[in-house]
């Protein structure tokens, strides 16, 4: 690590330190070349950590959120707040809170090192470094363009498009609240506030502590709920993210703050890891700005987002909890068969959802979310062939388990409505695959895209690759002949 990035973490942990944070003595900042800055287990702790340690603690009075705002300062448990917000009751009152929360993060920027906060901001990546923290959506127009024709593409505009009206409509409240200085909130400092929350932020609904819950609720405003916004929290949000890291956080123990516990062990030198939750590739691509190997043992992520033709194209991912509206309704698709226990995002979506009927069972849609098949199946389905599909579903617990060609032949009946939702879906996907081919670049079939010439192309490139496999491997199970004699 540079000398002048461990002075200023050096003086963040000093910082959080003074006020109850927590970095176990065992593990270091550093700087990785991949992941970037990142925790570790020191090279002296010699039999390194075992499971169930507490690798780090973020009090809520370093937190910064909307709640801040709110108070025009740090939040103190113990403590009432008489404070009137840290802007003009008017914007306060009209802008969506996860907004106000960006616009704090800039308001505590500005003031420098006047700020409270000072020391968690000076180690964020800073506005002027654009390439540090910008997301897909505010790549250079060069770099969006090798996310053409993917489910990404269109996310990002869905992004950008929010964003811009996000500002104006905030900035036009600043000015016309006659705010001190309101010009110096730039759209590129919303930008960037944006991508901070979006890549580094908590549900409060999941870090804060029954006690911190009920204290901030005097705090919101009427109609405000507490997941609608988002929460910063120093130093706990630097360990990096790995799906199958085992872990907490704990907010039992200490209603104070919350408490990263590591339920891996992890040996001297190892990266220690928190888990941002089950997340597809596209929704760490557009949240974090990256994609998982695809070379990791045991776990694929390969996935593409599909909406109902009525909600668009594709489906924005999640990022945490900062968008006020209800994310839409949206399907996967996936690399390898849903089901399979590699295919840890998918397969958890199977086993949240709950047992399905038996056309979505079927081999030729094993790399679709059932509720998509099931879906499609209420969509078009006639009278009669709902009730053959009842009949033919509530067979399932008379039959022979072993009997797996029993099991999954559906009756003559409904053979109809098989090869409709097999062709709805393909003539989908094989669009979506064309669009993503007629636009690659570099290769045999002349697209128009240029070869890869910097990071984000490259991983642009990567994904839409992935991509492409999902939607051939998808089709390949569609186009199977013999549905009931392999799974």
């Amino acid at each position: 690590m540079k000398e002048s990035d461990k002075a200023r973490f050096d003086e963040l942990l000093k910082w959080a330190q003074l006020r109850g944070a927590e970095l176990h003595p065992s593990l270091e900042i550093y700087h990785d070349e991949r992941t970037k800055f990142s925790i570790r287990v020191k090279d002296s702790c010699n039999h390194g950590l075992q499971s169930g340690f507490r690798a780090v603690s973020c009090p809520v009075s370093t937190t910064l959120s909307f709640l801040n705002a709110l108070a025009d300062g740090p939040i103190e448990i113990s403590s009432s707040y008489s404070h009137t917000g840290a802007f003009p009751h008017t914007f306060m009152q009209k802008v969506p809170p996860y907004v106000v929360g960006r616009f704090f993060l800039i308001h505590e920027y500005l003031k420098r090192k006047d700020s409270f906060w000072w020391p968690y901001i000076a180690t964020l990546p800073q506005p002027e470094q654009i390439n540090a923290w910008a997301l897909p959506a505010f790549w250079p127009e060069d770099d969006i363009a090798h996310l053409e024709g993917t489910n990404a593409h269109f996310a990002i505009e869905e992004v950008q498009a929010n964003v811009k009206q996000e500002f104006k409509q905030a900035r036009k409240i600043l000015k016309g609240a006659e705010f001190p200085n309101w010009q110096d909130y730039a759209q590129l400092l919303y930008k960037w506030a944006f991508c901070i929350y979006t890549s580094r932020s908590f549900r409060p609904s999941l870090v804060l502590s029954d006690a911190a819950k009920q204290h901030v609720s005097a705090l919101l405003p009427a109609g405000c709920h507490l997941d609608d916004f988002s929460i910063l929290q120093p130093v706990f949000d630097i360990p990096n993210h790995s799906m199958t890291a085992a872990y907490s956080w704990d907010t039992a123990s200490d209603p104070t703050s919350c408490q990263l516990i590591c339920r891996d062990a992890y040996q001297p030198g190892n990266q220690v890891y928190n888990n941002y939750g089950l997340k597809t590739n596209s929704e760490l691509l557009l949240g974090y700005g990256f994609i998982l190997p695809e070379d990791l043992p045991f776990i694929h992520n390969d996935y593409v987002h599909v909406r109902k033709r009525n909600q668009g194209e594709a489906a924005a991912p999640e990022s945490d909890a900062q968008n006020a509206n209800p994310k839409p309704k949206d399907f996967l698709i996936s690399l390898e068969p849903i089901s399979r226990h590699a295919s840890l995002v998918g397969s958890s979506r199977v086993v949240r959802q709950g047992p399905k009927g038996r056309l979505a069972s079927l081999p030729c849609f094993a790399h679709f979310e059932p509720a998509l098949v099931e879906d499609l199946a209420m969509t078009m389905a006639t009278r009669e062939q709902r009730a053959a599909l009842d009949r033919w579903n509530a067979q399932s617990g008379a039959e022979p388990s072993g009997n797996a060609s029993v099991q999954q032949q559906p009756p003559q009946e409904l053979m109809a409505l098989v090869e409709g939702i097999k062709a709805t879906l393909g003539a989908k996907l094989w669009a979506d695959y064309q669009r993503l081919k007629e636009v690659d670049g570099g290769g045999s079939d002349g697209g128009d895209l240029p070869l890869p010439g910097n990071g984000n192309q490259k991983l642009a490139g990567e994904y839409r690759w992935r991509c492409e496999r999902v939607y051939e491997a998808a089709l390949e199970s569609l186009m199977e002949e013999d549905m009931a004699g392999r799974g």
